[in-house]
């Protein structure tokens, strides 16, 4: 009964928290009409935000995958999903030629299948159903498993049809906004995070960027959900990506904040040479824009690192 309870309160809290996000996405379209000289001075308020309020992605584990002889899984992992034709993804080997591929639900294969990509549209058959935890199996013919990560609680489950309907209705009232499709897009994605799909939310922003997208916000935004998600060495590349087009866009508050959120990962890495750059490189920047409770901050946290290494040189 207490365990039928609590399932209960988990879907009316994430119904009342999809809702609450398709509010804000629809305020969103409302600053969209506003007059571009308004819109850049909201804009400038909205940057002016203390980024320590809002400033970390909930970190994935440490030990997320570095191997790159493992085909540790990409996609979808610590998600929900809105298909139960998910496209499933994993690292592409080196050398290897070809993958085994299964479902796991509980301590049952209930699907398999073998190929020579690193990538496949799950048939729907049998159909995935919401409620159980999904586990993506990976075996490289190199003999390597993508449960070689450690720790390998990488699952996902499916939203119930009532929320999945709540979700898709939501989306196609955002895309029937006659606005240019590149915000339709970040809209959507900005709605699926919200919801806790992070998977539909990745695919929606690679797919900006693989169209020629080069804005800081979407690699950064990347850069977090592959941080929740576990897959740190993606959250890099897209966290350095993110900082490389802050820089061209003379963009210091992005450029600030994205080096705190590298210094931050390089942190759970256990990386204290890099998280120590990257932090320093951060409290320069706040010093330049004159954020002196972030410089202070960073201060004692650069102290506490360097006081740390000593101890262990000592």
């Amino acid at each position: 009964m207490c365990s039928g309870l609590l399932k209960n309160w988990k879907a009316k809290s994430r119904k009342a928290k999809i809702s609450l996000w398709f509010f804000a996405i629809c305020l969103l379209l409302l600053i969209l009409a506003v007059p571009p000289k308004i819109l850049a001075a909201i804009s400038t308020q909205v940057s002016q935000i203390p980024f320590a309020q809002c400033r970390r992605a909930e970190s994935g584990d440490p030990r997320s995958p570095s191997n790159p002889d493992i085909p540790y899984v990409i996609s979808p992992r610590r998600t929900l999903l809105l298909t139960n034709k998910p496209r499933l993804r994993w690292n592409q080997v080196l050398g290897v030629k070809s993958y085994d591929v299964s479902l796991q639900k509980g301590d049952s294969v209930i699907w398999q299948t073998k190929v020579n990509t690193n990538e496949i549209v799950y048939s729907g058959k049998p159909e995935l159903e919401p409620g159980g935890e999904y586990l993506l199996i990976i075996k490289a013919d190199n003999g390597k498993f993508s449960t070689d990560e450690k720790p390998n609680s990488r699952g996902f489950s499916l939203l119930s049809k009532q929320e999945a309907q709540v979700v898709k209705t939501a989306i196609a009232q955002l895309n029937n906004q006659q606005v240019p499709d590149k915000v339709k897009a970040l809209q959507s994605a900005f709605f699926y995070i919200g919801s806790d799909l992070k998977s539909e939310a990745i695919e929606t922003l690679e797919t900006l960027i693989s169209g020629g997208s080069k804005e800081t916000s979407v690699s950064r935004k990347l850069g977090d959900l592959y941080w929740q998600a576990g897959v740190d060495v993606l959250a890099e590349t897209h966290y350095l990506n993110a900082y490389t087009q802050a820089i061209a866009n003379k963009d210091m508050v992005q450029q600030a904040q994205i080096a705190e959120a590298l210094g931050d990962l390089y942190v759970a890495l256990d990386d204290q040479k890099a998280a120590m750059k990257w932090l320093t490189q951060a409290r320069n920047s706040y010093k330049t824009l004159g954020n002196k409770q972030r410089v202070e901050e960073l201060d004692t946290q650069l102290k506490q690192f360097k006081s740390t290494s000593d101890a262990l040189e000592s």
